[in-house]
């Protein structure tokens, strides 16, 4: 899986894209990190966008805004179910 972060470097946004970045790795720990590709491309023109596996799902000049954790991880989390091992006795 590929998340693309797209950002306004002269704007200042690095900072931003960076603290989403370590928030979603945090969330997710190690098992799911190994599934999970992150890339930060600077840009400029206010820039902020969000692509998964070659997917959209978040603009900053669409939404007016900047995205939560929250609403990124519902887009991630389905990508990234892991069924559960149950031992066996």
């Amino acid at each position: 899986m590929d998340l693309a972060i797209t950002y306004c470097q002269p704007c200042g946004h690095q900072p931003r894209a960076i603290e989403l970045v370590n928030q979603l790795l945090a969330s997710y720990g190690m098992p799911l990190n190994k599934k999970l590709s992150i890339a930060l491309n600077p840009s400029d023109g206010g820039i902020f966008d969000i692509v998964l596996d070659g997917k959209l799902i978040f603009s900053r000049k669409q939404e007016g805004r900047f995205p939560t954790v929250e609403e990124i991880k519902k887009q991630i989390d389905p990508s990234l179910a892991v069924p559960l091992e149950i031992p066996s006795k």
